[in-house]
């Protein structure tokens, strides 16, 4: 059979119009391309990724793992609500609360009969409340700063109360659902917590029996104290 070779020689499809000549880029867009740059492998940047702060939700950093939660958020429940360091210096404190009022009941009985109570200032002297005259408030806040030993466990009492319910807080956000939801400090703790009041705790409320060599009744105590800061601190770190 003989092939038609005519249309193998035909020239190639034109176009219609002219073809743009083929150049070069230009300077203005070959100088925003950056060269690559090649580096040998002990030259490449070494930063590990998880070197870097854990970030979650918008710009939150985990400033403490699940494990940390739950063993700081036990530590503090059991130190404020289970007899730890407050309670045991209460207890303490109320051996040398007594030695007082032992004393004032046989020098000025009508005023230890008087409806007052005390607490911790901000400067950790004794401080005298109640519906009473001046010369009486001095009279009782002498007696009792006079005691060293009342002094320093009252102090004792109010700096773990402080401690642990900034603790049962926790970092980053503080919140609560105890003790720590209220807003209680070192400026305002006389002002919330009648000592007094928690002294006089001596199992007589829910009939419990005191533990050997114990004073205060940890129920009552703990029961009392909760009160006290329902009816006067202010919530201020609730967790929903």
């Amino acid at each position: 059979m003989k092939v038609d070779t005519s249309v193998l020689a035909q020239s190639p499809l034109q176009h219609n119009g002219p073809t743009a000549p083929k150049s070069p880029l230009n300077d203005a867009a070959t100088s925003t391309l950056e060269t690559d740059i090649y580096h040998r492998s002990g030259e490449q940047d070494q930063t590990l990724t998880y070197s870097r702060p854990m970030v979650i939700g918008e710009g939150r950093t985990i400033v403490e793992t699940a494990e940390e939660t739950i063993k700081r958020t036990l530590d503090a429940e059991s130190q404020l609500y289970l007899g730890g360091d407050m309670f045991h210096a209460a207890d303490k404190m109320a051996e040398h609360y007594d030695e007082v009022m032992g004393m004032l009941e046989q020098t000025d009985p009508q005023l230890a009969k008087k409806n007052w109570g005390f607490s911790v200032d901000e400067q950790g002297l004794l401080k005298v409340s109640g519906n009473l005259s001046e010369d009486e408030i001095a009279t009782l806040e002498e007696k009792l700063n006079s005691n060293d030993a009342l002094v320093k466990y009252a102090n004792e009492v109010k700096d773990a109360f402080l401690k642990y319910t900034e603790m049962e807080r926790g970092p980053g956000i503080p919140s609560s659902k105890g003790w720590g939801k209220y807003d209680v400090s070192n400026e305002n703790f006389a002002d919330i917590i009648d000592m007094k009041s928690l002294m006089e705790e001596r199992g007589g409320k829910r009939g419990q029996m005191l533990n050997f060599g114990e004073k205060l009744s940890l129920l009552d105590f703990v029961d009392n104290m909760g009160e006290q800061l329902k009816s006067k601190a202010e919530v201020a770190f609730l967790r929903e």
